[in-house]
């Protein structure tokens, strides 16, 4: 799925997330590089999780500094005893909400793996038990992937040196796509059209670089800087390792920079990335072929044994003819070279341990962290992004109870209603724009936990070969979306890299007018049916919130009730919306990230300040309703009112500690602003939040009504 708006967390392109930017970037890296049995004895073993306490963020006043005067600086106020007393882990390059709970999912995924291993020469072939273990299996058998050393992926390594013209690069292009290899140039595949949701569309998005996405701004550093610099190092290190000279290494590494920093000029930029109509270009295969006249669009198609669409949809406008610019400028040679070692880097995580050590020095570069994941959590990661609904599906059997996922389904019921009361009072909107926008609500539809329809990758062969387990894993994938074209769009829901039910996030899809919120998320410090009302309702309430209004944020009010790109806005709306979406860009842009850095990207993250705005607003209105209703309910906690605890519950939750590195390109690339920045600016708009604290006129803490927004 090409579009996702609205999640937790960092996400690319046109996905948004309710989240936090750059959350496990140091772990992350070394995999974007490349990118039932036992149920009930692994069950009985989720009583020896760590308890989630003070220090995972549970809410507490432990973790609040009250030396300091709420109106002077709430975030210290609220979670300056977790900042002065908790240390972040080596391996995370930042650390806060998501990595807490990223943590305790691993330490329940460690009690499913252990047991999947145990059970993958026994399962049935092709469970997700027979799949995931094997695959786990195979990688941490060590030896034999050290033994094995470049052999894995030789054959695809030969048929780059076979590669003689440009037809030879589009047959390999092609070849990548299908073998799960890199994403070399371009692609192309089906999507769900955004004018129409009913079809699939064909797209043609820009190749992947050697960096994902969200780091992409390390191709923009001039030469010498610290991180552009690691990043060269590591390519020439890996490269030596995969047995090339040192001298061609270096040759190699600054083509690919070379190349990758051509291609990353002429991308969208991130703000506007996340407007569908930038990356909305239908068009024709020969108007495409004239923009690219050395890369042959129909040989890339016919390989992959695509048919040849009418009509494609251009996400990248300008990038085509930068790519056609470098062909003419490059040599074939150059070509195979790039191609070579983006091979390497996308199935070295599959190879033998050597390629450790030059990914040990690219994470420190660009994150500051000097440590690697243990090789149990590399393992997962890997598993997670090649079997993600399978090894999800052995997660939400152990660790996600029916009950559980019935009370946040009443929590949705009870936050949309806040919804629903509040929006006849939006006056800033015509009658007509505020009807239409009732009706977008109404529509809204949620999926919690995991999907009601697993997709079934029992055909599917994972052997103790971890190169052709993924190679089967991709090829399986391909060939579902070949029989995707032509046919009506059959919803899957869980089912893109940050929605999956073990990740911690939760996501808007502006497509289908709905929202997912995995499994993972839902459990403490996040969701605890113990825990009085305020928190629950501001944390994860407000999540829930979160999503349902970046329906209605600059990305998500450009779809309609039925999830199709279309304007059912009036002009002098769209003039009242701007002017509030400009007072949360002002607030943003003043923010100091780092001494002398201010933030400056309130227009890339305008969406997700807008969803957080809303978020909180949304839960506390609730948690208002629901005590009005509960009377017995809205009680004094250790001296704390339950609005107090709402908003105490919020900031808490966004608490976060980590390295320069990973703020500077959260700034550059995300959209979603750093946490101290979320774990108050949205609070600032909120009345209720002045009067619960005896927040007054020229206390810093202080944002004057004039400037306040209330959109949603």
């Amino acid at each position: 799925m090409r579009f996702m708006v609205g999640h937790l967390s960092a996400n690319p392109r046109l996905q948004k997330t309710s989240g936090a930017s750059g959350k496990r970037a140091a772990r992350a890296a070394l995999v974007v590089l490349a990118i039932a049995c036992g149920d009930r004895a692994v069950a009985q073993n989720a009583d020896r999780l760590v308890e989630i306490g003070p220090d995972q963020m549970a809410f507490s006043i432990e973790n609040q500094d009250t030396s300091i005067a709420p109106a002077r600086d709430f975030y210290r106020y609220a979670a300056g005893g977790w900042l002065k007393r908790v240390t972040r882990p080596e391996r995370h390059g930042g650390y806060g909400f998501f990595e807490v709970v990223a943590d305790r999912v691993e330490e329940q995924m460690r009690q499913v793996l252990k047991q999947a291993a145990k059970d993958a020469k026994t399962a049935p072939e092709g469970s997700p038990a027979q799949q995931v273990g094997t695959f786990y299996n195979a990688y941490m058998n060590v030896d034999a992937r050290n033994a094995a050393d470049m052999a894995p992926i030789k054959p695809y390594l030969d048929r780059v040196e076979a590669i003689q013209d440009m037809n030879g690069l589009v047959r390999f292009m092609a070849q990548m796509v299908e073998d799960g290899g890199p994403t070399l140039f371009l692609n192309i595949g089906p999507s769900v059209d955004f004018v129409n949701n009913k079809v699939n569309a064909m797209f043609v998005d820009g190749g992947a670089l050697g960096l994902p996405d969200n780091l992409e701004d390390v191709f923009e550093e001039t030469d010498g800087g610290p991180r552009i610099t690691g990043y060269r190092t590591f390519l020439i290190e890996t490269l030596k390792i995969a047995g090339t000279p040192e001298a061609e290494a270096a040759r190699i590494a600054e083509l690919s920079i070379s190349i990758d920093r051509k291609l990353h000029a002429a991308k969208l930029t991130p703000v506007e990335a996340h407007n569908p109509s930038k990356a909305y270009n239908p068009t024709t295969l020969a108007e495409l072929q004239s923009q690219i006249p050395r890369l042959d669009l129909q040989l890339f198609l016919n390989t992959l044994k695509f048919p040849t669409p009418d009509r494609l949809i251009l996400t990248e406008p300008r990038y085509l003819p930068a790519l056609s610019s470098l062909q003419r400028e490059r040599s074939i040679q150059d070509m195979r070279d790039y191609a070579r070692l983006r091979v390497i880097l996308a199935f070295s995580p599959y190879l033998g341990t050597k390629f450790d050590a030059p990914l040990l020095g690219l994470n420190k570069a660009l994150f500051g962290v000097s440590v690697l994941p243990a090789m149990e959590e590399r393992a997962l990661e890997l598993i997670k992004a090649k079997l993600g609904q399978p090894v999800s599906k052995l997660y939400t059997d152990n660790f996600f109870p029916d009950e559980t996922r019935q009370k946040a389904a009443e929590m949705v019921g009870l936050i949309k209603g806040a919804f629903v009361e509040r929006m006849p009072g939006r006056t800033w909107l015509s009658d007509q724009t505020r009807a239409a926008a009732i009706e977008k609500l109404d529509k809204l539809s949620f999926k919690i936990g995991y999907p009601e329809k697993w997709i079934d990758y029992s055909q599917v062969e994972v052997t103790d070969d971890l190169v052709a387990s993924v190679t089967a894993i991709s090829r399986f994938i391909t060939e579902r979306q070949r029989k995707k074209i032509g046919q009506p769009v059959e919803r899957e829901y869980f089912n893109t890299p940050d929605g999956l039910p073990m990740v911690v996030n939760a996501g808007y899809n502006p497509l289908i007018n709905g929202f997912e919120v995995p499994a993972a998320i839902i459990q403490p410090p996040m969701f605890d049916p113990k825990r009085d009302p305020a928190v629950n309702f501001c944390r994860m309430g407000a999540v829930l919130g979160h999503e349902m209004t970046h329906g209605f944020d600059w990305t998500g009010k450009q779809f309609d009730k039925e999830g199709n790109l279309r304007n059912w806005w009036q002009p002098a709306d769209v003039e009242a919306f701007d002017a509030l979406a400009h007072r949360l860009v002002t607030q943003a842009n003043a923010y100091e990230v780092l001494p002398g850095l201010r933030n400056g990207s309130g227009a890339q993250q305008v969406g997700e300040n807008m969803a957080d705005l809303g978020g909180i607003t949304l839960a506390h209105a609730a948690l208002r309703t629901y005590l009005a209703k509960h009377p017995e309910e809205d009680v004094v906690h250790n001296g704390q009112t339950q609005d107090q605890r709402c908003f105490l519950a919020w900031t808490q939750i966004w608490a976060w500690k980590g390295q320069d590195e990973v703020l500077r390109s959260q700034v550059a690339r995300d959209a979603h602003p750093p946490n101290a920045y979320r774990a108050v600016a949205p609070l600032l708009h909120l009345d209720a939040f002045y009067t619960a604290f005896g927040i007054k006129p020229g206390d810093p803490m202080w944002l004057p009504p004039e400037n306040r927004v209330t959109a949603w």
